[in-house]
């Protein structure tokens, strides 16, 4: 008898190939069955007449592991039909986490004001995640910024023994079963490190035939320079690598046909028989830390120190012409792009831009901005900005590309509960549905069938995750149901905090989890590991 049987619905397998007429059947945690017409019993029979039936969907970006202690059922993205999120992105994991005295947490898993889980490795956090119960799938990178973090590694400068430390734990973390290695140039501490430390630490991916993964160090001005840093460490090692939403700020002063240019660039990689992509985000907006326009010599202080600097007004005007990086449009003064999504000095505001803060405040934006940030210091890096940064066009050339998978670039959420609260952004609810009911259905960018493969099959091969984004007998039975024709997909700035509607079913490692669109909170993900003793 089959567990589950699926029948009559259209199956998209995540090959790209046409869609057929099939019924599939679940027996365990593996599909049984695919065919017309199967007659064997089953304990539960889903409907799934005029729906598209597909593997479940992968974010290969996700921020996830920041709200998954708070938001363990995965609601949001359980309803787009994301059965498996790869976190840990940016050079941000959390996990593993210094002991104590040693370094700060950042920005770190700051959604819940929990306590700072000092001296926790990524396997006892791991451990700590399935005691506690998940409804969808994680696979772990580990974050270059925990790891200069976990060393106590601030500026350019890396001792023989502070590089022990991140190569042991960065070991550590892959026996535990990490997936690979993330760094995030953009940020501190990333930003002051050197291309050596980062070609030292890609050696040890390559000894767990791991993959690296890069928040290059700049997406505009200097681009192309910032991309070949990346191929250059991939080269070196010969391991695969993902360059992480590789997408250009417009009004950022970035060079004519740059992504055309960092694409003939990523070809070139594959064409020599390295296994490199990229990825692009849903919206013409996304997030990003507040304190990415910061100068090392700000980022670099002391909590007190840092804090008494922000309020100091020829420190502030000093600032004010020392921020030129990152979203540079923010030293433009295009204010009206930007919009604050979480901080917790002062929650009131969140989601709200900020020329409206400035009225609310009656402040200027560059004080409302250093307020806030003094308010958090030194824990500067959890407040996070959300900002429209991609035209229509943009989004069109870089979703389009081959070489690019489709992802998310946010958090699970809830639209209740205090994680709510920290992600006031249509993104986290609607992202991935987003690319179906936007750029595939009302704009025909993609076929439906490659879409789905863009957010299947092609990131569970680019990252090794075997038995999964595919349907096949054997496969992993991550299954989704989906009504394209009615699917929808919310996208309100004044009221983000709805679910995406049309995934009627959901099904992880052969257990449901979402039935008739109604959350069952049962917990059958797991940490996908890789080389774990």
């Amino acid at each position: 008898m089959l567990d589950i049987l699926i029948r009559g619905g259209w199956v998209i397998d995540g090959t790209g190939n046409p869609r057929r007429r099939l019924d599939v059947g679940i027996r365990g945690k593996c599909i049984a069955c695919m065919e017309r017409n199967i007659t064997e019993e089953a304990r539960h029979v889903i409907n799934a007449d005029g729906l598209i039936v597909s593997p479940g969907f992968i974010d290969a970006h996700s921020h996830s592991d920041v709200t998954i202690e708070s938001n363990p059922f995965c609601e949001s993205t359980i309803r787009q039909g994301i059965t498996t999120e790869i976190v840990g992105n940016c050079g941000d994991s959390t996990a593993p986490f210094p002991p104590v005295g040693n370094g700060t947490a950042g920005g770190f898993g700051r959604f819940d004001n929990g306590p700072v889980p000092y001296g926790r490795t990524l396997g006892e956090h791991m451990c700590e995640l399935e005691h506690m119960g998940i409804s969808g799938n994680l696979a772990w990178l580990v974050g270059h910024n925990s790891l200069r973090t976990l060393a106590g590694v601030k500026g350019p400068e890396v001792t023989e023994q502070q590089y022990k430390i991140m190569e042991n734990a960065l070991r550590q973390a892959f026996e535990d079963g990490a997936i690979g290695l993330s760094s995030g140039l953009e940020f501190e501490p990333g930003r002051t490190s050197c291309p050596e430390e980062l070609m030292r630490l890609a050696g040890v991916v390559k000894e767990y035939d791991a993959i690296y993964t890069s928040h290059i160090r700049n997406r505009d001005a200097h681009v192309l320079e910032a991309l070949e840093e990346f191929l250059a460490v991939i080269r070196h090692h010969r391991i695969r690598g993902e360059v992480s939403h590789m997408n250009i700020r417009y009004n950022t002063h970035a060079p004519e046909d740059a992504v055309r240019r960092c694409m003939e660039k990523i070809s070139q990689a594959r064409d020599e028989g390295f296994e490199v992509l990229t990825d692009m985000t849903p919206l013409n907006y996304g997030i990003g830390q507040m304190a990415g326009i910061l100068p090392e010599w700000l980022t670099s202080l002391p909590g007190q120190q840092m804090k008494d600097a922000l309020m100091d007004p020829e420190i502030r005007t000093r600032l004010k012409h020392d921020c030129d990086r990152y979203w540079r449009f923010i030293a433009g003064g295009e204010w009206e792009r930007v919009r604050m999504q979480n901080n917790n000095a002062f929650p009131d505001i969140n989601g709200m831009t900020f020329p409206e803060i400035s009225h609310l405040w009656n402040k200027e934006p560059w004080d409302c901005y250093f307020d806030i940030l003094a308010a958090v210091a030194p824990d500067i890096d959890s407040v996070v900005l959300v900002s429209r940064l991609f035209t229509d066009e943009h989004l069109v050339e870089t979703i389009s590309n081959p070489l690019y998978m489709l992802v998310v670039d946010g958090y699970s959420t809830s639209v209740e509960g205090e994680v709510a609260r920290h992600t006031q952004f249509p993104l986290h609810y609607i992202g991935m549905d987003w690319f179906l009911t936007h750029h595939v259905r009302q704009n025909h960018i993609l076929s439906l069938e490659e879409a789905v493969r863009k957010m299947t099959s092609m990131p569970a091969s680019h990252f090794n995750l075997k038995g999964r984004g595919l349907l096949y007998e054997g496969a992993v039975a991550d299954v989704i149901v989906f009504d394209y024709e009615h699917m929808d997909t919310p996208f309100d700035l004044r009221q983000p905090a709805q679910y995406a509607r049309g995934v009627t079913h959901v099904i992880v490692n052969g257990l449901q989890v979402l039935r008739d669109g109604e959350h069952l909170h049962t917990t059958p993900g797991i940490n996908i590991r890789q080389n774990a003793k």
